[in-house]
């Protein structure tokens, strides 16, 4: 018996279980109401719905109306209709229900639906106020007493019955049935651009229906201009507007900045999406329509953009918008012969694309290196304008004041509307004498020859101590008492090292001769930067090629191969200095996140082991 009592306990808690697990789960999130009004602009004498939908737990049967809605300048002549949806996805159950009211217009002006407050199970849930503005009358009235109140609020549409079978003649006139706006539109900052000026065209879904799903029939196409993405979201925000008098959402689906190649027009085709929706549900028409959501397309208008070319100089290649020019330099004083790092930056808003000449800079009686360049577009809503670098090596030669005389560029001003020439500052330097190589001191050299010949050790004597003698086998007797070792061999083999060492180091001796000044280019300097390290290998690399083949210092790296190829360099070799030329120009403008001082070491051993080999190719 007792037995039986604990199995049928066990039944009925397991079958009380999820009936208290139920209340629990809806008090984790709270209902939440919307209000709808499917026409906020009506006509004094239009029927206005309003709808509160309640989505969350506990809504349904628990939900209850208040006595009275706070309408200024409105009726109540129907309602509340309810309806309950009930959806099961993902395994998670939802309810939604909704309240409809059905109000007419006391008169012209201003109307407002208050705060209400609805009781949804033991909560009380807010819904906020809502603001119409009524018009005049669209239709004047009949002839004729009109219907009662009584009548009005008995059929307010004229679809029922009115006793004893009549029906008024005003009841006839039913809610003009607005399908809810739902559009895809594509919107360009502006209709006519230069030749290079940056239009941008947004593309956005205007609705006011619950969108369930996007995508692309015919994606946007930019037929005969450069285009580049500056927003596209997989997760789109919608921000509030109106469309034609009425509230709806917008969601930003796609920017695009364009801009024209060549003169002319140019027609963009039109672009065309598939939207799942679901509509709001009809009282009097079908009740489960929310419960099948629609599949709509729509697509933008073809748009036309004129571009207009460059006043008086339709072949112009530079920059077009606002720009600015800015040089700096990594230092002020150097001394002769050191080199200079000199950064030209063009910063501003625009098309930075079009400009594909680097600045001119010559200074007399200075080496002036080839620049290397990048450019930074903006991007998406983190962008902070463009603009593009220029790094040139400066070398002077002679102590004094040097002065770098200011960078120009020629820009297209699209506020200006002309062709504007925009200059840096002058930048003085100071450039001192070079300082002499250190030279060892002739004594300390003399010195140091007679104790390298000595075949006894140096010894050192402390005043009080008497030197503690130190006895050394002989060859002899080492020979004897350890290995058999042949005494030729054991003369020879000290002889063989000092010759190998002798070798190498007249190896390494001529080696850095035949690299001359770009060996000590090569070498680190203490507290060096990044930049300037990189600088000093590739002025190695010049200085050494132009020493060697006789090829120009500062011509553009595409020149100096062809001039190392007419000079017989091998292609192979001539591929290894692109290659080095290259890897200096990364690590230059490298970002300063990390340790470079391994790569820039590699860098100069393999300039070395490049360098080492280049020769010239006899003619026959």
């Amino acid at each position: 018996m007792r037995r039986c009592r604990t199995r049928t306990a066990w039944i009925l808690a397991a079958a009380l279980l999820p009936l208290l697990a139920a209340p629990l789960r809806a008090v984790q999130e709270e209902p939440e109401v919307r209000v709808i009004v499917d026409n906020p602009r009506p006509a004094s004498d239009d029927i206005v719905r309003l709808t509160y939908s309640f989505t969350g737990p506990g809504v349904g049967g628990s939900l209850r109306a208040p006595a009275e809605l706070p309408l200024k300048n409105l009726v109540v002549v129907g309602g509340p209709n309810t309806s309950t949806q009930i959806s099961f996805m993902n395994g998670q159950l939802s309810r939604q229900a909704s309240l409809t009211y059905f109000l007419r217009p006391s008169g012209p002006g201003p109307a407002e639906v208050g705060e209400t407050t609805f009781k949804v199970g033991d909560k009380d849930v807010k819904a906020g106020a809502y603001l119409l503005e009524v018009g005049t009358a669209r239709r004047s009235p009949g002839p004729g007493p009109g219907p009662g109140p009584g009548i009005a609020e008995e059929d307010p549409f004229g679809r029922m019955p009115l006793r004893g079978g009549s029906r008024r003649a005003g009841a006839e006139r039913s809610l003009p049935a607005e399908e809810p706006i739902l559009a895809f539109v594509a919107t360009p900052s502006k209709d006519a651009s230069y030749v290079g000026e940056e239009v941008t065209i947004t593309y956005e879904l205007v609705t006011q229906a619950e969108v369930q799903g996007i995508e692309y029939v015919e994606a946007p196409q930019f037929p005969g201009l450069w285009a580049e993405d500056l927003e596209r979201s997989d997760r789109p925000q919608a921000r509030r507007d109106t469309w034609e008098g009425r509230p709806v959402a917008r969601f930003t689906l796609l920017k695009k900045a364009v801009s024209g190649l060549t003169p002319g027009s140019v027609t963009l085709p039109s672009a065309k999406i598939r939207i799942g929706v679901r509509v709001a549900m009809d009282p009097f028409g079908d009740p489960f329509a929310m419960l099948r959501p629609r599949v709509l397309e729509r697509e933008t208008r073809p748009l036309t953009l004129k571009i207009l070319p460059i006043p008086g100089r339709p072949d112009f290649k530079g920059p077009v918008g606002q720009f600015g020019v800015s040089t700096t330099v990594d230092r002020r004083s150097i001394p002769a012969g050191e080199a200079v790092t000199l950064k030209v930056r063009l910063a501003g808003s625009g098309n930075l694309r079009t400009a594909t000449e680097m600045p001119q800079l010559s200074i007399p009686g200075v080496k002036v290196y080839p620049p290397t360049s990048r450019t930074l577009p903006p991007r998406g809503a983190a962008k902070g304008g463009a603009s593009a670098e220029w790094d040139f090596v400066v070398v002077p030669a002679d102590p004094g004041k040097l002065v770098i005389p200011s960078v120009s560029f020629e820009v297209f001003d699209t506020v200006e509307k002309k062709l504007v020439v925009k200059h840096s500052e002058p930048i003085t330097l100071t450039v001192e004498a070079a300082a002499p190589q250190p030279v060892a001191p002739a004594g300390t050299a003399a010195a140091a020859a007679p104790a390298a010949g000595n075949g006894s050790e140096a010894s050192t004597t402390l005043p009080g101590v008497p030197p503690t003698p130190t006895p050394f086998p002989s060859a002899g007797d080492l020979a004897r008492t350890t290995v058999q070792v042949p005494l030729w061999a054991l003369i020879g083999g000290p002889v063989l090292l000092l010759a190998a060492g002798g070798a190498a180091w007249a190896l390494f001796r001529r080696r850095a001769h035949a690299l001359g000044p770009a060996g000590a280019l090569l070498l680190a300097e203490p507290g060096e930067t990044k930049e300037r390290a990189v600088a000093r290998i590739e002025r190695a690399i010049r200085e050494h090629l132009a020493r060697r083949t006789g090829v120009s210092e500062t011509a553009p790296v595409s020149t100096l191969l062809d001039e190392l190829a007419d000079r017989g360099v091998a292609p192979a070799l001539r591929e290894e200095i692109r290659q080095l030329l290259s890897q200096a120009d990364f690590l230059r403008f490298a970002p300063q996140l990390g340790d470079y001082t391994a790569e820039i070491s590699r860098l100069r051993e393999r300039t070395r082991t490049v360098l080492g080999r280049v020769r010239v190719r006899k003619s026959a």
